[in-house]
């Protein structure tokens, strides 16, 4: 759920100091209309079923927010899902009001996980049955999954408190794995899946469905009889339907994972750019972007809007998961000119980390940190991180990463003894103050390695990008390096090369990872033609983080640069191509890959919806259920004013 790319940084102008804090949020918001849903007859590439019929789909990606429906309600954490993030149902009370109501056909589908197989309780995945308190009309439903491993299908399509429990034996659920659970209505017959496959079926009473108008779909839980109905585990994509799926479909949205189904394919929402004025010219708004929920955030480094080329941070919020508001500018405490506020940015929930490549904290250009908190809507300072042994030229703040109270920090102009070689320090929090935990080199270290140029964390576990690192008589080939966290200590666990390295392709560029999954950009291999980029795929759910797959451009061409950036959060890949374009105009794009299985297919391309020449989309990107994409050559606002988009369901 990390990203990161690098840029190249300008050198040798003065810094006279400045002051200013924070300022409040000027920057506008481009809205983009919401497009109808697709017809069934029209073709998305990497959709396997059409939505048509869904009443009710939410998502888990980290927010409460429904692809299509209500809102849900609510309290609940979340975890990685089988598609991506997904509810964890143990510690929610999750419900969604004004389902609308159908009464000839349902079915319902989500992906599970139950962590407490033995837990001796049956487990509600979905349910429309709040009985006894307030459906006394019942005529309801519900999906459970009883301890001993079957799944209930309680249709009540006649009268009150007297449905037909359609038992079916699911005991591969108690593996602690995901599997895709999927029950039918018609009218006539009662059906139940397991991984696209139906493992029970029995008649039906012909009746109607018909809860009452107040009645909620709930989430891993039935109303009335308590905490003993929990679902134990992840509730991952739940669905509701308003019509029987038939069993090709149920077959083709359990094979085919994130891409099953239309609506996966995420839509332009809105078009961040800064407020039209002389100092936002140049700013390159969108060199960097982060995404947290239904927060976004941009990085302006070469904003004069407070100090020449001091930098500024932008923050865009959204209630509905649609429209998009600016919710503040931010700037550090201590502003001062050619400071590159924003060079980098990463967030988490309500803290945001930034790079300050230019800042003189240490020497003339050491470079820093910023970590901002956000409280009751307000952003506020709440460190600047300056590692102890910061010098002058280290280039701090490259690239930054965050995981809850860790931060990391790259520095790939450290020296150690060997020009460039490169550092990353890391930072941990407690309460509000932030220590340094660790500094981290290459066990290989050379001079020109460039190591931290790129950063990534998820947990206790940090991945580094050495663009310049050298496989023997070959320059620059690139590397990334692993390095994971036990008891406080980092320790070196991997190096991870491409199979065949070749002079010139600069991996890890860009690294990005979330669980198992580490991606690894190298946007300077020569595929069909020069550079035209590539990622590596890794398995970290593997000894010794093996090679998985190289991934590229399905139209790539020479000067692409695929892999720039790149992103990945759960089984979702996103990588920029800034300079791709016809005829090497670099209008730039980001593509989509979703792995079903252990393949990663891509779904599709997205391009900004007013491309011009020369913005370069993609220069960085970001996912955490949104898509954020920056383009910090676009021109609304003035040469190289830059934007950034953000796209979602």
């Amino acid at each position: 759920m990390s990203r990161s790319r690098t840029g190249g940084p300008p050198r040798g102008l003065a810094r006279p100091a400045a002051a200013l804090a924070a300022v409040a949020a000027s920057a506008l918001v481009t809205a983009v209309p919401r497009p109808e849903p697709l017809a069934a007859d029209v073709p998305t590439p990497g959709c396997v079923v059409d939505t048509d019929g869904v009443i009710g789909w939410w998502r888990g990606e980290d927010d409460l927010l429904a692809v299509v429906g209500p809102t849900l309600t609510g309290d609940t954490a979340y975890g990685d899902g089988a598609v991506g993030r997904g509810f964890r149902t143990d510690v929610a009370s999750l419900a969604a009001t004004s389902v609308p109501e159908v009464s000839t056909a349902i079915s319902v589908e989500a992906w599970v996980r139950t962590t407490a197989p033995a837990s001796g309780s049956n487990q509600a995945i979905v349910t429309r049955w709040d009985f006894p308190s307030t459906d006394d009309s019942a005529r309801s439903w519900s999906l459970v999954l009883d301890p001993y491993g079957n799944l209930v299908w309680s249709i009540d399509d006649v009268s009150s408190r007297r449905p037909v429990d359609h038992v079916a034996p699911a005991s591969s659920l108690l593996d602690g794995q995901f599997h895709h659970v999927a029950a039918i209505w018609d009218q006539q017959t009662a059906t139940v899946y397991v991984d696209g496959v139906a493992v029970g079926t029995g008649p039906s009473r012909g009746g109607l469905i018909a809860p009452a108008a107040s009645t909620p779909v709930r989430i891993g839980a039935k109303s009335g009889l308590g905490s003993s109905f929990a679902f134990h585990g992840i509730v991952d994509e739940p669905t509701v339907w308003g019509r029987a799926l038939d069993a090709g479909e149920v077959a083709a949205i359990a094979a085919a994972g994130l891409a099953g189904k239309c609506s996966f394919i995420p839509v332009e929402q809105g078009k961040f750019v800064p407020d039209p004025g002389p100092f936002v010219v140049n700013g390159r708004f969108g060199q960097s972007v982060g995404v947290s929920g239904t927060t976004v955030v941009a990085g302006s480094p070469y904003s004069s809007l407070y100090s020449q080329f001091g930098g500024a941070l932008y923050v865009y919020t959204s209630a509905d998961g649609i429209t998009w508001s600016p919710q503040a500018t931010v700037l550090p405490d201590d502003p001062a000119r050619v400071d590159y506020v924003g060079w980098s940015v990463a967030i988490d929930g309500d803290t945001v980390v930034t790079g300050s490549y230019g800042n003189n904290a240490g020497g003339v250009d050491s470079g820093a940190a910023y970590v901002f908190r956000r409280t009751a809507g307000v952003w506020s300072q709440e460190a600047k991180l300056l590692p102890a042994a910061a010098s002058a030229g280290d280039g701090i703040g490259y690239d930054v990463a965050i995981a809850g109270d860790t931060v990391v920090i790259g520095a790939p102009a450290v020296d150690g003894g060997l020009g460039d070689a490169g550092a990353v320090h890391v930072f941990t929090r407690t309460g509000s103050t932030w220590t340094e935990e660790a500094t981290l080199v290459a066990d290989d270290a050379a001079a020109l390695d460039n190591f931290g140029a790129s950063v990534a964390i998820d947990g206790d576990v940090i991945v580094v990008g050495s663009p310049g690192s050298n496989e023997t008589t070959s320059l620059n080939t690139g590397a990334a390096y692993v390095f994971t966290r036990a008891g406080g200590a980092w320790t070196q666990q991997a190096r991870l090369t491409m199979p065949a390295p070749v002079a010139g392709d600069q991996l890890g560029t860009s690294v990005a990872i979330d669980g198992a999954v580490v991606a690894v950009g190298a946007p300077y291999r020569d595929g069909a033609a020069g550079d035209t980029g590539a990622v590596a795929v890794f398995d970290g759910g593997v000894t010794g983080w093996p090679f998985v797959v190289e991934l590229a451009a399905g139209d790539g061409e020479a000067g692409d640069r695929f892999g720039f950036s790149v992103a990945v959060q759960g089984a979702r890949l996103v990588v920029g191509a800034d300079r791709e374009g016809d005829g090497g105009d670099q209008h730039g794009a980001a593509y989509l890959f979703d792995r079903a299985g252990t393949t990663w297919n891509q779904t599709t391309k997205l391009l900004a919806s007013d491309l011009e020449v020369g913005d370069q989309f993609g220069y960085d990107v970001a996912i955490a259920g949104r898509v954020a994409v920056g383009s910090h050559l676009d021109d609304d606002r003035g040469n190289n004013a830059g934007a950034a988009y953000v796209f979602g369901p």
